[in-house]
């Protein structure tokens, strides 16, 4: 969001401030998908002007697997210029858009309170520091201390499920293919990892498994035993691995809870991605979701400042609001539906949803599946 603002040509760099708290923390070794709108935005910042071959894999096909073993839907590129997108290093991107983010204002703190009168709000950091503004995008995550701040009403909605985060080694060349898969210990997506045979999976898993899965001597081997049985049909397998390029890594882990809201907008502030919405990570849209948002508030400053309105003018917010909540209902609903379905213990249900991907996996309908997951 602040790359955005530098290079829109509506603000100079001075007028523009960044709140990122100094958190240490380790390399990042995740991946992300960014599909093909990201990839589009990332290029005009040039993001991706030094990335090297292994720092991204292309997505060429995506599988889902259902509970059975039937066959998958598939969506398939593969022989095709065209592409879904790309899976990318964290720590690529991140220290990427630091680079280009070196002239502008960095506060360290914590934004504790804050305040507003006609013409302008004060952000409070809990290093003492005090800044007044005309406008504050909020992007501090699913947790957001300024969107409690200002009382902004939030649908929580617990889903019992905890997230695992790490690698693994699949007995294929994965052939740029991502798969998403239903299994018994949860929804997990697999991403492909370099143009290897290593994956970076996002599992979902329900708390009281997860609170025995801690128990495990090697949890790796959990999920390597639950993902060799439920792909036993199509003779994948999958071991766990000790080091990364080299590194050593761990498994990351954090809860997910659905959070909605339904004005992400109070006086000068929008809030921008999980602090605005956080949905499950099984469409692998999350961070596309909340890039949207980022354009999204430029177009609504670009439309309304060429008129003189103020940054705290209200046609601003609704611009916001209007352009981005019947988006994020969408994709909130689409998600929260597939991993219900997808995760209930009815024989109906998961009748009903193998019919349902048999029938579809027929008819050119699934096409709208591949154009939300690459647009």
């Amino acid at each position: 969001m602040t790359l955005l603002l530098k290079n829109c040509d509506l603000f100079k760099s001075h007028e523009i401030g960044w709140i990122m708290p100094n958190i240490t923390a380790s390399d990042d070794l995740r991946t992300t998908f960014y599909n093909q709108k990201s990839l589009e935005l990332l290029e005009s910042l040039n993001l991706l002007k030094n990335l090297q071959r292994n720092d991204y894999t292309f997505i060429n096909k995506i599988q889902v697997f259902g509970t059975n073993n039937s066959s998958p839907l598939e969506w398939d590129y593969s022989g095709s210029e065209s592409n879904f997108g790309a899976v990318i290093k964290n720590n690529i991107i991140l220290k990427s858009v630091s680079e280009h983010l070196d002239d502008i204002k960095r506060y360290d703190g914590f934004v504790v309170n804050t305040q507003h009168n006609d013409f302008e709000r004060t952000l409070y950091l809990n290093d003492k520091v005090l800044i007044k503004t005309h406008m504050v995008l909020s992007a501090d995550g699913r947790n957001s201390n300024l969107r409690k701040l200002l009382s902004i009403k939030t649908m929580k909605k617990r889903v019992n499920h905890i997230a695992l985060s790490g690698f693994l080694q699949q007995s294929k060349n994965h052939n740029s293919t991502a798969i998403q898969a239903f299994t018994n210990l949860g929804p997990i997506g697999l991403l492909p990892f370099q143009n290897k045979n290593i994956i970076n999976f996002v599992q979902s898993i329900e708390e009281n498994k997860y609170k025995k899965f801690l128990k495990k001597t090697n949890p790796e081997n959990y999920i390597c035993d639950h993902l060799n049985r439920f792909f036993s049909h199509i003779n994948l397998k999958f071991k766990p691995l000790k080091k990364v390029n080299q590194s050593s890594h761990k498994l990351s882990s954090w809860k997910l809870d659905l959070n909605f809201v339904g004005n992400p907008t109070a006086y000068r502030t929008i809030l921008i991605g999980d602090a605005a919405h956080s949905i499950h990570p099984l469409a692998g849209q999350g961070l596309n979701l909340s890039l949207r948002d980022c354009t999204s508030v430029i177009k609504s400053f670009r439309n309304n400042l060429k008129f003189g309105q103020d940054l705290g003018d209200n046609s601003i917010l609704s611009f916001y609001k209007n352009d981005r909540l019947p988006k994020t209902i969408a994709m909130t609903a689409m998600t929260d539906f597939l991993f219900h379905g997808f995760t209930s213990t009815s024989d109906n249900t998961q009748s009903f949803l193998t019919k349902g991907m048999e029938t579809l996996n027929k008819s050119s309908l699934k096409n709208i599946f591949r154009d939300i997951a690459s647009a």
